[in-house]
């Protein structure tokens, strides 16, 4: 049986990760966590709110694992620490992503479909790696970080904590 876990946020992100959730065939997702929609609203097929942000601690006995899918890097990084005490943070690493040798990537991270992380990067917790990003060897990524769809980062380069890139932008440091 797998592990179960909740997603935080339902929102367009929310339904781009947990796609990423399916794919990696991990977890077993039991239902979106969002402060904006009813309970009871479907979000994708079938998976719908199950509860209200305010109220995730009443999950614990359901859930084991949580991801944060809100692309918001202060407000991520906000939930992320009130929840870290109730629940595990997961990892997310959609198969169709490619991990080089000896990369780290820290609890809480989220790598979508088509992200490459070179040899020897390290990514760190709570961020978002989005489709089609390219993270060149010997990099390091901070915490809370949201790197955007096509966003390049150059060989040995350090992207800082609660950096949020532009879409395709390149970045060398």
């Amino acid at each position: 049986m797998k592990p179960s876990i909740i997603i935080i946020g339902a929102g367009g992100h929310g339904k781009v990760v947990y796609d990423a959730i399916i794919a990696q065939n991990k977890f077993e997702v039991i239902g979106f966590v969002d402060s904006q929609l009813k309970i009871g609203t479907k979000v994708i097929g079938q998976v719908e709110v199950i509860c209200a942000q305010e109220n995730v601690a009443s999950l614990v006995k359901k859930a084991e694992y949580f991801i944060v899918a809100i692309g918001n890097n202060i407000i991520r990084a906000q939930v992320y620490d009130n929840l870290v005490s109730l629940f595990k943070p997961a990892t997310i690493i959609h198969p169709l992503s490619v991990i080089g040798s000896e990369v780290i990537i820290e609890d809480g991270t989220v790598v979508l479909a088509y992200a490459m992380i070179n040899v020897l990067s390290k990514v760190g917790a709570n961020t978002i790696i989005n489709i089609g990003v390219i993270i060149d060897h010997e990099c390091e990524i901070g915490n809370n970080v949201y790197l955007k769809l096509g966003a390049i980062i150059a060989n040995n380069s350090k992207v800082l904590d609660f950096h949020t890139s532009e879409i395709g932008q390149i970045i060398k440091s």
